[in-house]
Protein backbone atom coordinates (compact mmCIF):
# COMPACT_ATOMS: atom_id res chain seq x y z
CA UNK A 1 0.00 0.00 0.00
CA UNK A 2 1.53 3.57 -1.10
CA UNK A 3 1.69 6.53 1.09
CA UNK A 4 -0.95 8.08 -1.38
CA UNK A 5 -2.94 5.21 -1.41
CA UNK A 6 -3.35 4.76 2.64
CA UNK A 7 -3.26 9.10 2.80
CA UNK A 8 -6.71 8.70 0.07
CA UNK A 9 -8.04 5.67 3.05
CA UNK A 10 -7.57 8.63 5.66
CA UNK A 11 -8.97 11.32 3.88
CA UNK A 12 -12.61 9.52 3.13
CA UNK A 13 -13.26 8.93 6.62
CA UNK A 14 -11.69 12.55 8.07
CA UNK A 15 -11.99 15.09 5.09
CA UNK A 16 -9.93 17.79 7.04
CA UNK A 17 -7.19 15.84 7.37
CA UNK A 18 -3.76 17.14 5.78
CA UNK A 19 -0.36 16.10 5.63
CA UNK A 20 2.02 17.69 7.97
CA UNK A 21 4.58 20.35 6.54
CA UNK A 22 7.08 18.51 8.42
CA UNK A 23 7.32 14.83 7.10
CA UNK A 24 8.77 12.54 9.09
CA UNK A 25 12.07 10.76 6.99
CA UNK A 26 9.66 9.70 3.76
CA UNK A 27 6.85 8.12 5.84
CA UNK A 28 3.08 9.79 5.59
CA UNK A 29 3.04 12.66 8.17
CA UNK A 30 -0.31 14.04 8.96
CA UNK A 31 -1.26 16.36 11.12
CA UNK A 32 -4.71 16.58 13.47
CA UNK A 33 -5.95 19.61 14.53
CA UNK A 34 -7.38 19.27 18.30
CA UNK A 35 -6.75 16.31 20.69
CA UNK A 36 -10.55 15.21 20.22
CA UNK A 37 -9.82 13.88 16.59
CA UNK A 38 -6.65 11.35 18.04
CA UNK A 39 -8.56 8.61 19.39
CA UNK A 40 -11.05 7.78 15.82
CA UNK A 41 -8.24 8.51 14.23
CA UNK A 42 -6.00 5.96 15.88
CA UNK A 43 -9.33 3.04 15.72
CA UNK A 44 -9.72 3.87 12.04
CA UNK A 45 -6.05 3.51 11.45
CA UNK A 46 -6.48 -0.11 13.66
CA UNK A 47 -9.22 -1.01 11.11
CA UNK A 48 -7.49 -0.26 8.38
CA UNK A 49 -4.71 -2.87 9.39
CA UNK A 50 -1.88 -0.57 11.26
CA UNK A 51 -2.19 -3.22 14.11
CA UNK A 52 0.97 -1.87 16.20
CA UNK A 53 1.92 1.64 17.61
CA UNK A 54 5.21 1.73 17.28
CA UNK A 55 6.31 4.05 19.25
CA UNK A 56 4.87 7.78 20.54
CA UNK A 57 7.56 10.95 21.58
CA UNK A 58 7.04 14.95 22.27
CA UNK A 59 9.07 17.83 21.59
CA UNK A 60 9.17 20.83 23.53
CA UNK A 61 9.54 23.81 21.13
CA UNK A 62 9.38 26.82 23.64
CA UNK A 63 13.02 28.00 23.27
CA UNK A 64 16.69 26.99 23.07
CA UNK A 65 17.85 24.50 26.34
CA UNK A 66 18.18 25.98 29.65
CA UNK A 67 21.47 25.12 30.71
CA UNK A 68 20.54 25.10 34.40
CA UNK A 69 18.82 22.15 33.73
CA UNK A 70 21.88 19.61 33.39
CA UNK A 71 24.07 18.64 35.83
CA UNK A 72 27.55 19.70 34.43
CA UNK A 73 31.42 17.79 36.44
CA UNK A 74 34.32 18.53 35.25
CA UNK A 75 35.07 15.57 32.69
CA UNK A 76 38.82 14.92 31.47
CA UNK A 77 39.32 15.53 28.12
CA UNK A 78 42.62 14.86 26.69
CA UNK A 79 42.08 17.61 23.86
CA UNK A 80 41.87 20.41 25.96
CA UNK A 81 44.11 22.29 28.11
CA UNK A 82 45.08 20.76 31.31
CA UNK A 83 42.22 22.45 33.82
CA UNK A 84 40.15 23.47 31.20
CA UNK A 85 36.24 22.24 30.97
CA UNK A 86 34.50 22.34 28.07
CA UNK A 87 31.68 25.44 28.12
CA UNK A 88 28.08 25.21 26.38
CA UNK A 89 26.00 27.89 25.58
CA UNK A 90 22.94 27.20 24.17
CA UNK A 91 21.93 30.22 21.83
CA UNK A 92 18.87 31.01 20.16
CA UNK A 93 18.94 29.38 16.70
CA UNK A 94 17.86 32.09 14.36
CA UNK A 95 15.06 31.12 12.19
CA UNK A 96 13.50 28.61 14.26
CA UNK A 97 10.28 29.13 15.00
CA UNK A 98 10.14 28.80 18.96
CA UNK A 99 6.47 28.88 20.19
CA UNK A 100 4.77 27.40 23.63
CA UNK A 101 3.44 23.95 21.97
CA UNK A 102 4.68 20.84 22.32
CA UNK A 103 4.79 18.82 18.94
CA UNK A 104 2.72 15.18 19.68
CA UNK A 105 4.09 12.18 17.57
CA UNK A 106 2.23 8.62 17.14
CA UNK A 107 3.84 6.65 14.72
CA UNK A 108 1.52 3.41 13.18
CA UNK A 109 3.15 0.35 11.58
CA UNK A 110 1.54 -2.03 9.68
CA UNK A 111 3.21 -5.13 9.46
CA UNK A 112 1.42 -7.20 6.59
CA UNK A 113 1.34 -4.15 4.30
CA UNK A 114 5.22 -3.05 5.60
CA UNK A 115 3.53 0.56 6.26
CA UNK A 116 4.55 3.41 8.01
CA UNK A 117 1.71 6.71 9.27
CA UNK A 118 2.96 9.18 11.58
CA UNK A 119 0.54 11.38 13.20
CA UNK A 120 1.42 14.61 14.93
CA UNK A 121 -0.48 17.16 16.57
CA UNK A 122 0.69 20.73 18.38
CA UNK A 123 -0.60 21.20 21.84
CA UNK A 124 -0.19 24.17 24.44
CA UNK A 125 2.52 23.36 26.81
CA UNK A 126 0.02 24.56 29.31
CA UNK A 127 -2.28 21.80 30.85
CA UNK A 128 -1.06 19.14 27.88
CA UNK A 129 -3.78 16.74 27.51
CA UNK A 130 -4.23 14.54 25.60
CA UNK A 131 -6.50 10.71 25.22
CA UNK A 132 -5.31 7.51 26.25
CA UNK A 133 -4.58 5.14 23.45
CA UNK A 134 -3.90 2.35 25.98
CA UNK A 135 -7.80 0.82 25.17
CA UNK A 136 -7.12 0.72 21.57
CA UNK A 137 -2.69 -0.26 22.06
CA UNK A 138 -1.49 -1.66 24.92
CA UNK A 139 1.85 -0.65 23.65
CA UNK A 140 0.59 3.12 24.36
CA UNK A 141 1.00 2.44 28.59
CA UNK A 142 4.95 2.90 29.04
CA UNK A 143 5.10 5.07 26.30
CA UNK A 144 2.29 7.62 27.57
CA UNK A 145 3.89 7.19 31.00
CA UNK A 146 7.23 7.98 29.56
CA UNK A 147 6.07 11.36 28.26
CA UNK A 148 4.05 12.02 31.15
CA UNK A 149 7.03 11.57 33.32
CA UNK A 150 9.73 13.51 30.70
CA UNK A 151 7.15 15.94 28.96
CA UNK A 152 4.27 16.77 31.34
CA UNK A 153 1.81 15.38 29.12
CA UNK A 154 -1.56 13.86 30.63
CA UNK A 155 -3.16 10.78 29.32
CA UNK A 156 -6.79 11.17 29.57
CA UNK A 157 -8.19 7.18 30.91
CA UNK A 158 -4.98 6.16 31.47
CA UNK A 159 -5.42 3.23 34.07
CA UNK A 160 -1.93 4.06 35.62
CA UNK A 161 -0.34 7.59 34.54
CA UNK A 162 2.33 7.66 37.22
CA UNK A 163 5.87 8.59 36.62
CA UNK A 164 8.52 5.38 35.03
CA UNK A 165 11.52 7.49 34.97
CA UNK A 166 12.39 9.65 37.26
CA UNK A 167 11.91 9.40 41.00
CA UNK A 168 9.08 10.40 42.86
CA UNK A 169 10.73 13.65 44.57
CA UNK A 170 11.59 15.51 41.19
CA UNK A 171 9.59 17.94 40.60
CA UNK A 172 9.17 18.92 37.07
CA UNK A 173 9.89 17.57 33.92
CA UNK A 174 13.25 16.82 32.75
CA UNK A 175 12.61 16.92 29.01
CA UNK A 176 11.05 20.53 29.38
CA UNK A 177 12.86 23.37 27.76
CA UNK A 178 12.34 25.23 30.66
CA UNK A 179 13.31 22.44 33.45
CA UNK A 180 15.80 23.82 35.86
CA UNK A 181 17.49 21.13 38.46
CA UNK A 182 17.24 21.12 41.91
CA UNK A 183 20.10 19.47 43.49
CA UNK A 184 18.99 16.55 45.86
CA UNK A 185 20.90 14.01 47.65
CA UNK A 186 22.13 12.31 44.19
CA UNK A 187 24.32 15.30 43.60
CA UNK A 188 26.66 14.57 45.82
Amino acid sequence: MTQDEIFARLRTKFPKLGKSATQVKDYLTVRISAACELKPLASFLKESGFDMLDMLTATDHLAPVDMKGYIRQMNFNPFLPDGAAPQIVAAPTTGYPYRPVLDLLWSFLSIKEKARAIVRLEIPREDASVPSLVGLFRSADWQEREAFDLLGVRYEGHPNLTKILTPDFISGHPLRKDYVHVKDRFDE
